[in-house]
């Protein structure tokens, strides 16, 4: 019985780990999902700065009160 367990084990790790293919997606699986994410938060960041920078913008041109 154990030997069937080691047989099917070697037999999953050769049709998964060791085929290039899977392993290829894998990587590129693990390298791009969370780059996508990163990539989301930066841009929402990058366009929220740009609109508080845009608003100081407008501020310094028509102050509220005069001085």
């Amino acid at each position: 019985m154990f030997g069937f367990n080691e047989d099917l084990t070697q037999k999953i790790l050769q049709l998964t780990w060791r085929n290039p293919l899977f392993m290829a997606s894998a990587i590129a699986l693990v390298w791009l999902i969370p780059q996508l994410f990163i990539r989301k938060i930066l841009s929402e960041n990058y366009h929220a700065r740009k609109l508080q920078k845009q608003k100081q913008k407008i501020d310094k041109l028509y102050p509220t009160s005069l001085k």
